[in-house]
């Protein structure tokens, strides 16, 4: 767990080629010592570590889908490429573990109970000390120790996006994000989109007969989803059957981070030569589901020698993250014959930032 849910959070971004720098055998271990806990504190540990990370990803995944109060007519088209940026709020960069209730972990003696979440420093959290009862001494024994692991070191997310927009009948605009599934060594990533803006102006006369005043409402859904091979093998110095030390037993380990997120926005602009400015309100909701997909090995005690064996668990981890805001969206367009350049910025709960240019005839 100490590199790779920090790393994993870092490649849920929708880029083609995601290439981590962190070696996978550190994150590796890390995970298989959590889940030696078992899955309940295994889930609530990376629960309170992820969920910052769930809910950014999301709300970032919702920005950039318009850069104005209008939809493009029959034909228009552009390709747009932008990046939202989310700024995580400071009391979301770390966790109390001794809220978290946990069964089998607690911190080392002398360790703090304050850990970094996915936004808190890029230190080392507290060390923790995993323990299991003994059937045969009725005593509790120490299975293994970890670190919680370090945060990135910064409160904000970038979460680049490519997109194609065009103009259909009625004065409505259809809009798609596809990245095809994109591997590199055990990483893989795939998202689509799709995002619908119907302009109002045409059923309000009073607001037809503005000139250059605009006003539309927008739908879109965005699905992402990256996955990261693991590679947890069990303890050399507990008992294992001759089935779990067949080579292969143990393949087919996976961490999958899953992000759905939906957006509605109510939308007005106004056109003054080659300078648009657009606002209005912004609904988002997030949903991301991290698990721990396999077969995991799991060290255990038992009455009958020998005394510690290995016990299967099969999908350890199951953690589901939930969030929605209302926000406040402003923006700037600067269009020049085919090429256009815009910015905005929704003041909401995770605030977001976006820059992008684009190309085409809307």
């Amino acid at each position: 767990m100490k590199h790779a849910l920090r790393k994993f959070s870092l490649m849920a971004l929708p880029v083609v080629g995601i290439l981590l720098a962190t070696p996978a055998v550190h994150a590796q271990q890390a995970v298989g010592n959590v889940i030696k806990a078992g899955q309940e504190d295994a889930n609530k540990l990376i629960q309170a570590y992820i969920e910052p990370g769930g809910k950014a990803v999301g709300h970032g995944l919702n920005g950039g889908w318009f850069n104005s109060g209008k939809a493009m007519g029959l034909g228009r088209f552009d390709v747009r490429i932008f990046a939202t940026g989310v700024f995580v709020p400071k009391d979301q960069t770390s966790f109390d573990i001794s809220k978290l209730d946990l069964k089998n972990i607690r911190p080392a003696n002398g360790e703090s109970t304050i850990a970094p979440t996915i936004f808190g420093s890029d230190d080392d959290g507290p060390g923790m000390v995993v323990y299991g009862r003994n059937p045969v001494t009725n005593r509790e024994e120490e299975l293994t120790r970890f670190n919680t692991p370090p945060g990135i070191g910064f409160k904000n997310l970038p979460v680049p996006m490519a997109q194609v927009s065009v103009g259909l009948i009625k004065d409505t605009e259809i809009a798609v994000r596809f990245i095809p599934e994109t591997k590199h060594e055990e990483y893989s990533g795939k998202l689509w989109g799709l995002g619908v803006k119907h302009g109002l102006k045409q059923w309000i006369p009073v607001v037809s007969a503005i000139p250059g005043f605009d006003i539309t409402a927008f739908g879109g859904y965005t699905h992402f989803e990256t996955a990261a091979d693991l590679d947890i093998n069990p303890d050399a110095a507990a008992y294992r059957t001759t089935q779990q030390q067949q080579a292969g037993y143990y393949d087919n380990q996976q961490l999958v981070f899953t992000t759905k997120a939906w957006t509605a926005s109510l939308v007005a602009s106004k056109t003054l030569s080659v300078i648009t400015a657009y606002g209005g309100l912004r609904y988002s909701h997030v949903s991301t589901d991290v698990n721990v997909n396999g077969r995991f090995p799991i060290t255990s005690f038992r009455v009958t020698p020998p005394n510690r064996y290995i016990e299967d668990v099969e999908n350890p981890v199951m953690v589901k993250v939930e969030d929605s805001q209302i926000g406040l969206t402003a923006g700037l367009r600067l269009k020049l014959a085919f090429f256009s350049i815009y910015g905005e910025g929704t003041l909401a709960k995770y605030p977001t930032a976006t820059a992008g240019i684009g190309l085409g005839f809307n």
